[in-house]
């Protein structure tokens, strides 16, 4: 009965969340393909050229993805998943379906600055959605088939926004840019209006399981860590919650991962123009590395759930960004194939990298209010990872981007070094708590793992 259950919830729970965040990354990442398409078209009509115009349309998401990260998961619980997450979706499928009709570089930031808005809500609403539905040793390898999942279908965006801005170039009077942003912004909207009808709520209210079915998944909750009943998200549970430490460095080092993702998804085609490939290969060569990043993500969360083994993987995956970056931005220009083996390496690392990061912060931690802040906090770093990349890869420093490949290795680097320590510390205090000399996170059975 529990392998049928977790199945059941497996195919009702993961597929849509699944979809939902894929056009969250295409929605956020396709500026850099509007911008690649028909010679830098975008960057004419809207003379992007101009200063740090583009760097300013790409940091607009951020401001208010970070700010409303938080405040946007008291809203899960009071209008449910359905409402709540499904809406948001369907509202910024509106924004980026506006995205196509702008004539400025001003209505462009405007847009994607409510962008930001909507999107805030999703994957730190996700993640605590997914947290509240499985045990911990399952906690790893369900946020990677949400966010992994997402990330392969997204290697197809490249090759999509390609294939309709060359094809629907000057039709109907648009150009092929603004083609790329209508019809993602479609495809958004109908997944929404999917989302709406389909997405599952908490597992107090599913109404999908039985009554037994329902009743074994709070129970295995409540037996893992003792916090399947809700306790309300209040502005002194807020403020309590954030003076853990753990909330913090957990949101650094999804910030260094962030970092990476971003850079490659806003700069990528870029980089690849800096290796000798033209304006076609720049754009298709995106695909290939996420078609692979899956392998090691998939490997490493089961890993990490298996055998314990979390610290281990968010470490290893910050070094293996760390060489994969120094490979695709140090390696001489002679050196084409390993240059781009090194994107290979830079993309899996830091991809699989945030289901590992989000996971462990969820598995560490007691209290469902403090799974919502956790999961929120961490995530609005993934915002700041987005600035850093948007202010760091400038202009000026085409193909190179010298500031933004030091500073991704520099973050990626303390990822490693800090999550060790981290390790160090929660090991330090499960043998203090089974000597009985300390509590951890108000119950005495609880460990960290």
């Amino acid at each position: 009965m529990i392998k049928r259950t977790v199945r059941k919830i497996d195919f009702r729970l993961i597929p849509i969340l699944t979809m939902m965040y894929l056009v969250s990354a295409m929605d956020r990442a396709n500026l850099s393909l509007a911008r690649a398409a028909n010679n830098n078209q975008m960057v004419k009509d809207l003379q992007l050229q101009i200063g740090d115009r583009y760097s300013i349309a790409t940091l607009a998401f951020f401001i208010p993805y970070i700010i409303l990260e938080v405040p946007s998961q008291a809203g899960l619980r009071v209008f449910g998943a359905k409402i709540w997450l499904g809406g948001a979706t369907l509202l910024w499928g509106v924004m980026m379906l506006c995205m196509g009709f702008v004539k400025t570089w001003q209505q462009l930031a405007a847009l994607r600055g409510l962008l930001g808005v909507f999107e805030a809500t999703l994957f730190p609403g996700a993640a605590y959605l997914i947290s509240c539905w499985y045990p911990r040793r399952l906690m790893a390898t369900r946020m990677s088939y949400f966010f992994i999942g997402a990330m392969f279908l997204n290697a197809f965006s490249g090759i999509l926004a390609w294939g309709i801005g060359d094809g629907l170039h000057r039709k109907s009077g648009l150009h092929g840019w603004q083609w790329i942003f209508i019809l993602y912004g479609l495809i958004t909207i109908f997944i929404g209006i999917c989302a709406i009808l389909l997405i599952v709520d908490f597992p107090d209210k599913a109404t999908f399981l039985t009554d037994d079915e329902r009743e074994m998944v709070l129970t295995r909750i409540q037996r893992d860590r003792n916090d399947a009943v809700y306790d309300h998200l209040t502005v002194t549970k807020v403020l309590r919650h954030l003076t853990d430490f753990r909330i913090w460095l957990f949101g650094l080092f999804f910030c260094s991962a962030a970092l990476c993702i971003y850079a490659l998804a806003y700069f990528l085609p870029q980089i690849l123009a800096g290796m000798g490939f033209d304006n076609k290969m720049s754009q298709i060569l995106t695909a290939p590395p996420s078609f692979y990043s899956p392998i090691p993500c998939i490997i490493m969360a089961k890993i990490a759930d298996k055998y314990n083994m979390r610290m281990h993987m968010v470490a290893l995956n910050a070094i293996i960004t760390v060489v994969g970056v120094a490979m695709f931005s140090q390696l001489s220009k002679d050196q084409t194939a390993a240059r781009y083996v090194g994107v290979f390496l830079a993309t899996g690392g830091c991809q699989a990298s945030i289901p590992l990061i989000t996971s462990w912060s969820q598995t560490c931690i007691r209290s469902q209010s403090k799974r919502a802040v956790m999961s929120a906090t961490v995530v609005a770093w993934g915002g700041i990872g987005g600035i850093l990349a948007s202010v760091s890869f400038r202009q000026a420093e085409i193909p190179h981007y010298t500031t933004g490949i030091f500073l991704t290795i520099g973050l990626c680097a303390f990822a490693a070094v800090g999550s060790f320590c981290l390790w160090l510390w929660f090991m330090a205090q499960n043998r203090k708590a089974d000597r009985g000399e300390k509590i951890l996170e108000d119950d005495p059975d609880f460990r960290f793992q």
